[in-house]
């Protein structure tokens, strides 16, 4: 029995340090300059390896370097080799086309932490199948490009935190746990009908067969 339990120890202590070197930060794949934002010079941004050739693989991205925390993150763009990141829970900003067109990508996790993201931050990331928002509010800096491929943008500021999925290269995303009205129907006299639900309002169009016709309505979601 001793060794039995011995042996658990053993493992057990083997896995929690496997996970703790999984989560190592890939310090050689980064490198840290001063945040930029009203001169401040106690936190720093976080950008890739002037080395291509490292911009690969799942790249763990630090709470903090040298004391001081990564406060933004950007510069990782057009890196189709790298397949995650795992971004720091001191994250405030993600940068304009800081993950853009990193088509390796297919998931990530954003921090409760994060405030901002920029226009374009994952813009041609055509395999992103899933977003987890671990807070709501963050402000969607997309008034020239959107955030996200396909309609995320709009079903964040709708749904707030959560995991969000979509097919591969999709436009529709829906909030896990939650139900989207999105599709073709059929009313019980024959009718069919297209809804689409956008997270905050649904607009039903289809053809009237009574009088041929057109229904267009959008209902606000509340």
């Amino acid at each position: 029995m001793k060794k039995k339990t011995l042996m658990s120890i053993v493992l057990l202590a083997i896995i929690g340090t496997s996970a703790v070197f999984a989560q190592a930060p890939t310090l050689d794949k980064i490198f840290f300059v001063d945040y930029k934002v009203s001169n401040d010079r106690d936190s720093y941004d976080a950008r890739a390896s002037n080395d291509k050739t490292k911009r690969n693989g799942v790249i763990v991205i630090p709470d903090t370097y040298n004391g001081k925390p990564v406060v933004a993150v950007g510069n990782f763009s057009s890196a189709p080799d790298i397949t995650g990141f795992i971004l720091p829970n001191s994250l405030i900003v993600i940068r304009s086309s800081a993950f853009a067109n990193d088509t390796g990508l297919t998931s990530i996790t954003i921090p409760a932490s994060v405030t901002t993201i920029v226009g374009n931050a994952f813009g041609g990331c055509t395999n992103l199948t899933s977003v987890t928002f671990q807070g709501s509010g963050i402000a969607l800096d997309n008034k020239v490009f959107r955030v996200f491929p396909g309609d995320l943008d709009t079903k964040y500021k709708a749904g707030g935190a959560g995991t969000y999925t979509r097919p591969a290269g999709g436009e529709v995303w829906t909030k896990q746990g939650g139900f989207s009205l999105s599709g073709v129907w059929t009313r019980a006299d024959g009718m069919k009908i297209t809804i689409a639900d956008n997270g905050a309002n649904i607009v039903i169009t289809g053809d009237k067969p009574d009088n041929g016709g057109k229904l267009s309505d959008t209902y606000n979601k509340r």
